[in-house]
């Protein structure tokens, strides 16, 4: 199944082994983020009710660049698993700064 790495301003910043086997109570966790989510994202200020899966995958990214950045390694994984459940064919996440604000990218697998 290979590796979801994650990069930052064209750095490799982490890499996660997207063939992890999640038990029942994981996998619940989950399905009640995307649950909760389902009522509401704030994102660069702004709120956004009833996100689509590409916005909740961005809010998860974000949240996994913080975690990185506070070295938070249940928040790393919990994000790592999100992504790479939802996005199964994701292989690349790259996280840019442009003018202050971080762009989101997800590269699927060819």
């Amino acid at each position: 199944m290979g590796f979801l790495n994650i990069f930052i301003n064209d750095q490799l910043a982490f890499e996660y082994d997207r063939s992890t086997v999640f038990d029942d109570k994981q996998l619940a966790f989950i399905e009640q983020m995307d649950r909760d989510m389902d009522h509401g994202i704030r994102m660069y200020g702004e709120l956004m009710t009833g996100p689509d899966s590409k916005q909740k995958a961005s809010f998860v990214a974000m949240n996994l660049l913080k975690g990185l950045q506070q070295q938070d390694n249940a928040r790393i994984e919990v994000s790592c698993a999100y992504l790479s459940s939802r996005l199964p064919h994701v292989v690349e996440m790259h996280a840019r700064d442009l003018n202050g604000r971080v762009n989101i990218e997800f590269i699927e697998e060819h």
